[in-house]
């Protein structure tokens, strides 16, 4: 990977390379980057855990979720998951599917979006007996759904797309880039931030930063929005994710950005650490993804902590009795798994949004 890095620093013209174009290669190089490795990711032998990857309860309520919205909003019984990751969140939800509503279950048709081959691989075995259908992308799932009525979910997909790094000092605005020092090894510096792109992103979706500011600038993220935008006709969308508003990121605590490593779950503050060997991630603009959505039809309709959420819908009818003394019994897991999503950390540090378009 830093063979691949080195080079693509050389060949530029300013020797350098933004943190856009490096997260492009170090997590989406098709051979040597970091979503495409053959590695175990997700999970206790991987660098993070997700929701579903914590218990099958998170898929559990997401089922019943589903099967409310489209029947209330009356959308076609179409499910796309965009960013499945191994297939856990997949498989929790349609076998809840199965038991609660086995009439919707044999209707509903299961779409997959998921870039990288490995995790395809992944989906693919878990999901063997399910009725799903697999793609490598957008542009090709519109080929089977030109124009998608029903409900797209997105869980940490945002917060992985490349971003670039910008930072306020005194009157002038850099960005830092990646290029090699003396001894040929990565290091970071910063050079006046002339795009125009970056500095109207900020304009109309930051505002001013505060003095010494550094913050991610997420133009790819506005790119995949508009695609998405753009496919769907009538749909639910929902991003389960973590992020921040707009006068948060105003916090003296985000400060420094928010832009990190994860590897073997420690978190690496030097994103160039590691290059292709350890996930990197960033909070999402909540209200960018808001204002975004408004401005191509599709209208914010709840915001939310994920543990509200989950309370809201349902997670503690999955309580069980706990006769059982053992604490290792099936019921006690249960209930920990209930407890950690509604009462750790990541209850409030992930949040849900849920945007609705019409068909106009």
């Amino acid at each position: 990977m830093l063979d691949i890095i080195r080079r693509e620093i050389e060949r530029s013209p300013h020797f350098a390379i933004n943190y856009e174009q490096y997260m492009n290669l170090v997590l989406y190089h098709p051979e040597k980057g970091y979503y495409n490795r053959e590695q175990q990711k997700i999970g206790r032998n991987g660098d993070f855990y997700t929701s579903s990857s914590l218990s099958d309860l998170f898929g559990m309520v997401w089922a019943n979720w589903f099967y409310e919205s489209i029947k209330r909003n009356d959308l076609k019984p179409i499910i796309c998951e965009i960013g499945a990751g191994n297939g856990s969140f997949a498989k929790s939800m349609l076998e809840e599917l199965k038991k609660t509503h086995p009439d919707f279950y044999h209707e509903v048709e299961y779409l997959i979006i998921e870039a990288s081959p490995y995790h395809r691989g992944k989906i693919t075995d878990c999901l063997r007996n399910e009725p799903v259908s697999i793609f490598s992308s957008i542009e090709e799932c519109q080929s089977k759904v030109p124009d998608f009525c029903g409900v797209i979910f997105c869980n940490e997909l945002l917060d992985a797309l490349p971003v670039r790094v910008v930072e306020q000092s005194k009157s002038m605005l850099y960005e830092m880039v990646v290029t090699l020092n003396e001894r040929s090894k990565l290091s970071e510096k910063k050079v006046v931030c002339k795009d125009e792109n970056v500095i109207s992103w900020i304009e109309k979706y930051v505002g001013r930063l505060n003095q010494g500011q550094r913050i991610e600038i997420p133009l790819k993220m506005t790119e995949w929005l508009l695609n998405l935008y753009g496919w769907i006709k009538q749909a639910v969308i929902v991003f389960v994710d973590y992020g921040y508003t707009r006068s948060q990121w105003k916090e003296p605590i985000l400060q420094s950005g928010s832009l990190r490593g994860y590897m073997a779950h420690q978190m690496i503050s030097d994103p160039i650490l590691y290059p292709g060997e350890m996930d990197l991630t960033s909070h999402v603009h909540w209200d960018a993804v808001k204002m975004i959505g408004r401005e191509h039809g599709a209208n914010c309709k709840m915001f939310q902590s994920q543990g509200m959420f989950l309370l809201e819908n349902g997670i503690l009818n999955h309580l069980q009795e706990t006769i059982n003394t053992d604490p290792f019994s099936k019921e006690h897991k249960q209930n920990r798994a209930i407890r950690s999503l509604v009462l750790s950390s990541m209850a409030d540090q992930f949040q849900v949004m849920i945007q609705k378009k019409t068909v106009t």
